[in-house]
């Protein structure tokens, strides 16, 4: 059986760690989904720092450090992977950015998720952000 690897975008983590979000109801059952289906989660440290502070924002301090703290220690278990944005991700991030330029809402951390889902092979994502079927990529819900 092949490895099912999918990328985990913003959009998911704030959705799931925030009960108050809209997307809340849509983003729980879709994620059961695919833990059952055995997909091996991956995220950036760019996702990450995007995730720590929207969370901040509009839900609270406390929950973005629980969701920070559950991170790192499911990152410990190695049930998901953290990918480490390169030089050249950021480089292609970039090129991606000034290529966008009527896409008003296509935020830099997209572009970067786009870049590092290349670098890794990477086709599936779970999100509910239009850009990312954009540039050809699938996403879950």
């Amino acid at each position: 059986m092949t490895e099912r690897r999918i990328l985990v975008d913003t959009w998911a983590w704030l959705a799931l760690y925030n009960q108050n979000d809209s997307q809340h109801a849509i983003a729980v059952p879709a994620y059961n989904e695919l833990l059952d289906e055995a997909y091996i989660l991956v995220t950036t440290n760019a996702v990450l720092t995007e995730t720590y502070t929207n969370l901040r924002r509009w839900a609270s301090h406390a929950i973005a450090v629980r969701f920070g703290r559950t991170i790192q220690a499911v990152s410990e278990t190695g049930a998901l992977e953290i990918v480490r944005l390169t030089e050249d991700d950021e480089k292609e991030a970039w090129t991606i950015f000034e290529m966008y330029d009527t896409v008003k809402d296509l935020s830099f951390t997209d572009c970067t998720s786009f870049a590092a889902m290349r670098r890794l092979g990477l086709t599936e994502v779970f999100t509910a952000d239009k850009h990312f079927a954009m540039l050809g990529f699938v996403a879950h819900p």
